[in-house]
């Protein structure tokens, strides 16, 4: 086996305050009209506080073209009328905002009142609902109803002068949402690669991450499904959008903390609770990844995705064949099939109405 060489290029938050700064409709015209020359139509629909219009940004360009915020990204079943985990994703990004608030530099007249509005569940739940329901209607009245969904939704507020006061923070706040078709998953061989550190806050789901991990994903080949973040003593904690395990005489191994809780891994963890099948909440060790007898990655449009090769490509290159560190027998029979079923049966009975 070849001398371990991880990436050690350390990603810096992006910082800057979350602002909403336009109104329903004029931001969905603005954040509409920001396509890439690369998108020839509208394809997608945005929806801010309710109000829904065709764009042509992709969730990353719609992330990217908006304030800094909390954000979370569901996916629909059953027809795309109802939505898988929705009750933890609306507690989740209420959790990001309150994280966010204690890290951001906020007029302490203004903390109570944003925290109320914004970081509650219960005040959230109906502007979350309100939003994802208009964007979804609109994406079905244009191009029907033959596609599942991916849902991004993004929480954004604005910092007024912290020696201000006598600011309206709910009205400030702001909720929106991209709704484009589902992709399809990945076919094999799904190849990822270890690059970059763990997150600074991994806890909240900021949209400034999107940005900071830019940097990383230009040296990705367009082979590779995802980027494994490590520790500097080789920890795998998760990826930079997914969550990551590895399968070790029997036993799922992830990290218990640290890293985002989604709502997959929430899901697969379940599901291995009532088959019985050991779980330890422990970080997997790049050095040990010839003895795995498989790994998988888990988001909402990948649910759980089996690995079939793990690069460590050199600092600063995109990897190569020689860069293959570990490859993986998924087929009948291995575990990490047995838990991609396992995962992907579960799906609608772990959803919700759309409203």
């Amino acid at each position: 086996m070849r001398k371990l060489t991880l990436m050690r290029t350390r990603l810096l938050p992006v910082t800057w305050c979350a602002m909403s700064g336009v109104s329903a409709m004029s931001g969905v015209s603005a954040m509409s009209g920001v396509a890439s020359s690369k998108t020839a139509a509208s394809t997608c629909v945005v929806a801010i506080d309710g109000s829904a219009a065709a764009s042509a940004l992709t969730s990353k360009q719609f992330l990217l073209s908006s304030p800094a915020g909390a954000y979370t990204t569901a996916r629909t079943c059953g027809n795309a009328r109802r939505l898988f985990e929705w009750e933890t994703h609306v507690t989740r990004t209420a959790a990001s905002v309150e994280a966010m608030l204690s890290d951001l530099t906020v007029n302490e007249q203004d903390r109570p009142g944003l925290l109320a509005a914004l970081a509650t569940p219960d005040a959230l739940r109906p502007r979350l609902d309100a939003t994802v329901s208009a964007a979804v209607r609109e994406y079905k009245r244009a191009h029907g109803d033959g596609d599942e969904l991916k849902v991004t939704v993004l929480v954004t507020w604005s910092c007024s002068d912290p020696k201000a006061s006598g600011s309206d923070p709910k009205s400030s706040g702001s909720v929106s949402c991209h709704v484009t078709a589902l992709p399809p998953l990945p076919t094999s061989p799904v190849k990822v690669e270890v690059r970059g550190s763990p997150r600074e806050n991994a806890a909240a789901k900021d949209s400034s991450w999107v940005a900071s991990r830019a940097p990383l994903e230009a040296l990705m080949r367009s082979d590779i499904n995802e980027l494994l973040l490590a520790t500097d003593s080789g920890e795998l904690l998760e990826g930079s959008q997914t969550n990551f395990f590895a399968l070790v005489d029997g036993a799922v191994h992830t990290a218990g903390d640290g890293v985002l809780a989604g709502t997959v891994r929430r899901l697969l963890l379940e599901v291995c609770e009532r088959e019985g099948i050991p779980v330890v909440l422990r970080p997997p060790r790049l050095e040990d990844a010839g003895r795995w007898e498989g790994a998988l990655i888990s988001s909402t449009s990948r649910l759980a995705l089996p690995i079939d090769q793990l690069f460590v490509p050199r600092e600063g290159h995109p990897s190569d064949e020689s860069d293959l560190r570990v490859e993986f027998a998924n087929g009948p029979g291995s575990l990490a099939a047995r838990l991609r079923a396992l995962v992907r049966d579960e799906v609608v009975v772990h959803s919700t109405e759309i409203a």
